[in-house]
């Protein structure tokens, strides 16, 4: 009797501990958009209503075409021709100028002008040397006519011959820097002499800079401002030499501008260069491009890839790339029904990043297979790194 009441004692401490157990153990809930399969932690579940809620979208893998591409830098240039540098043929002092940078000036505008007591000295010669070309003519005629009767001597008429030419070249050349200081002859040859020249826009443009101010001393052949055209603005690249038997004529450029950095403009390569620059061991490559923009401006730096080589693909809407850290990720749809679809999380490699579509390798997805386009951000990683916009 005493050993069965010690086995009835010890069946009820033992389930009055199970029952404790019981009690104290804690429950385990899961909600319905962060359930992942047990038995693979690679599969994503979510409710249709989640998938309305985040604006979330199916897709497709395709087979697109992409380029090698090759990096260069460089920056908005403009010709030669759509460049002037304003200067004053004789030294002088600046007066009379209401430009700053970033006027816009039309070709032949008067820009500023010149002042210096010489430039009367160079009128003074000026009509001195007409008057004694006008005499100097008359002599000529004179003898020459004496020298055709025999009258006057061979040796008088060389030298009355020597006399005009030189009077000649005195005034054909005051008459040049009267047109290079912007004077008009027939106001010197009526006397009305100026101390002061004028200085016109040589082209049409925006002053670009600036270098001196009213009352500012100039020499002879010292900048007084820059004028820049950017009507023909074009792209000047430096392209490293490992790479330039790369490049040919008529290639695609596509460029991104500082402050337009979401922007992507096109060009094409115009010409390439014939000389490395020792120091940068790079080539020059010259780009014309396709959509001028009214903000561009010359000088300024641009980042660059040149498309060479075409190849085919996998591609995918750059929104549906997810990255986890160092990694990146598509989501195949394996599965949907009336309440959810199931997704399968798939490591993807990126070779190549282009707008709006991306060139990935992988051994799991092919062409046709539909996958998260987009939304994939909100379900990989804590929202970190993605692609969504």
């Amino acid at each position: 009797m005493k050993t069965i009441r010690i086995a009835i004692l010890l069946s009820i401490l033992a389930g009055f501990s199970i029952s404790c157990q019981e009690k104290t153990k804690p429950q385990i809930t899961e909600t319905a958009d962060e359930h992942q399969d047990d038995d693979n932690q690679d599969i994503i579940t979510v409710s249709k209503e989640q998938f309305k809620a985040n604006a979330m979208q199916i897709g497709q893998v395709a087979i697109d075409t992409f380029y090698q591409k090759v990096t260069a830098q460089g920056m908005l240039d403009v010709p030669p021709s759509h460049k002037a540098v304003v200067s004053s043929f004789l030294p002088g002092k600046v007066k009379n100028i209401k430009l700053i940078v970033g006027d816009k000036v039309r070709k032949g505008q008067l820009l500023a002008q010149i002042s210096d007591p010489d430039y009367i000295k160079i009128q003074q010669d000026y009509i001195q040397a007409k008057e004694n070309l006008d005499y100097q003519k008359q002599e000529y005629n004179r003898q020459k006519a004496l020298a055709k009767e025999g009258v006057s001597s061979q040796k008088k008429w060389q030298e009355t011959q020597r006399q005009y030419r030189t009077a000649q070249v005195r005034y054909y050349g005051l008459l040049e820097q009267l047109k290079m200081l912007h004077i008009n002859p027939k106001n010197v040859e009526n006397g009305k002499l100026t101390a002061t020249t004028n200085i016109y826009a040589p082209i049409s443009g925006y002053i670009s800079n600036l270098y001196v101010t009213e009352g500012s001393a100039v020499g002879e052949q010292d900048k007084i401002m820059e004028i820049i055209n950017n009507e023909h603005i074009h792209l000047e690249l430096q392209v490293f030499e490992k790479n330039i038997m790369k490049i040919k004529k008529g290639q695609k450029i596509i460029y991104k501008v500082p402050g337009l950095e979401e922007q992507i403009y096109n060009g094409s390569v115009k010409l390439i260069g014939r000389e490395i620059n020792p120091e940068t061991r790079s080539i020059l490559v010259h780009g014309h491009l396709k959509e001028p923009h009214p903000k561009f401006i010359a000088g300024i730096y641009i980042e660059a890839k040149i498309l060479t080589k075409q190849i085919s693909g996998l591609s995918v809407a750059d929104t549906a790339i997810v990255k986890d850290g160092d990694e990146a990720y598509v989501l195949k749809l394996i599965k949907t029904d009336d309440e959810d679809y199931e997704f399968e999380k798939v490591p993807v490699k990126i070779i190549e990043e282009d707008p709006q579509k991306v060139h990935i390798d992988s051994k799991t997805l092919s062409k046709g297979d539909k996958i998260l386009a987009k939304g994939g951000f909100f379900l990989i990683g804590g929202g970190e790194g993605g692609h969504e916009h």
